[in-house]
């Protein structure tokens, strides 16, 4: 069973992309300590004279003129998170879960609670539903069956609020019907529709008959072309971070390594936006000080970042440029060191809706929702 959403096909558009080199400031190791082995121990920012100044990032930036820019495509980079199927006489509305529900909650957002009435509106009448909500296969078994069972009965709350003509029946079936297998390359994006909630009901009421179907086909918005920033390092200083969390790193050995993280405002130019993500390691990383990297800091390989408008539950997930990767900042080679912040950034679609002034932010799947970062339209 797929999702019925539109991954729209469109010709690539011309973007300039710097890409940056982290080069340390030219410096002569200093006499090495008794037990120090030259090409073989780590060097330390100190041992190079300390962490590279402006003009050594500037020296390592390479910059691409328009009329060599690289191209990228806006194909399957907005989706909807709520979509609509018909199994024979049964209507089956699927929210994924990840952008109404915070990481292990089951408590709705004021967003989410506003746009799950809208589709309650949408029910027949007297219309008898179920309400079933599902899991991931991450963590117990149990606490899955739990927080499924909890999540269903907030969604059949919110419904029953507006519509109490109708009769809910709340499931939770935690991770015992995944919708599709979680293995390869996209795994967390198999386990974000795995986290979901259905509302499944007949398509017919006494009196009435056939189903009508409200389409979620996405294309992505499209303005002309602006030259802007482009993917870099750099140190951070005094930019600004509208939303701030500190975090735990996703590991699965049982450290407690914690990360500070900063969402900057979304800058919106021609067909795409920048975000922009800090990160700060507030101590060791994979037993690592002075060589820290966004995919260590991000749980090596979970780093999966996207903006929501929680409103129409729309999907942004990166852009692709030339070679089908990411437009973004090499998450393994951009690095740092304890208490030293990083930015990380990545360029999404437009957003469709150019009224919205905010957007919800998710970086891993097991960090919380950065909410209300605000849009500034460039």
């Amino acid at each position: 069973m797929t999702p019925r959403t539109t991954r729209a096909r469109v010709p690539g558009i011309a973007a300039t992309l710097a890409v940056a080199l982290l080069a340390g400031a030219p410096a002569a190791v200093a006499d090495a300590e008794e037990g120090f082995v030259p090409g073989v121990d780590r060097l330390t920012l100190d041992d190079l004279g300390g962490a590279p100044n402006r003009e050594s990032l500037d020296r390592a930036t390479t910059r691409f003129d328009p009329a060599q820019a690289t191209t990228f495509s806006l194909e399957g980079a907005v989706t909807s998170l709520e979509y609509v199927e018909v199994e024979e006489d049964e209507v089956v509305v699927t929210l994924e879960t990840d952008v109404l529900f915070d990481v292990a909650s089951a408590d709705l957002s004021s967003a989410a609670v506003e746009r799950v009435q809208e589709i309650a509106q949408e029910l027949p009448d007297g219309v008898t539903a179920e309400v079933v909500g599902h899991t991931d296969s991450v963590g117990e078994d149990a606490d899955n069956l739990d927080l499924s069972q909890r999540r269903a009965q907030a969604v059949s709350d919110a419904v029953a609020a507006v519509r109490p003509d109708v009769t809910l029946d709340v499931q939770g079936r935690g991770e015992t019907e995944l919708r599709v297998e979680e293995s390869g390359d996209d795994v967390a994006d198999d386990r974000a529709q795995n986290r979901r909630v259905e509302l499944r009901y007949s398509g017919t009421t006494p009196g009435e008959s056939g189903i009508e179907i409200q389409e979620h086909d996405l294309e992505p918005a499209r303005a002309d072309f602006v030259p802007g920033d482009a993917p870099r390092v750099e140190p951070v200083e005094d930019a600004e971070a509208v939303v701030e969390k500190v975090v735990t790193v996703p590991d699965d050995e049982g450290r407690e390594e914690q990360v500070r993280v900063g969402v900057e405002p979304i800058v919106v130019r021609g067909s795409v936006m920048r975000l922009r993500i800090q990160l700060t390691p507030l101590g060791p990383v994979d037993e690592d000080e002075d060589d820290i990297s966004v995919y260590a800091m991000t749980g090596r390989g979970e780093l999966h970042p996207s903006a929501v408008d929680p409103y129409a539950l729309v999907s942004y997930t990166p852009v692709r440029g030339s070679g089908a990767r990411e437009l973004g900042t090499n998450a393994v080679f951009t690095s740092t060191s304890v208490g030293r912040t990083v930015r990380y950034e990545v360029y999404l679609p437009r957003p469709l809706d150019e009224s919205r002034d905010m957007l919800y932010v998710n970086v891993t799947p097991r960090w919380p929702t950065f909410e209300d970062v605000p849009l500034v339209w460039d």
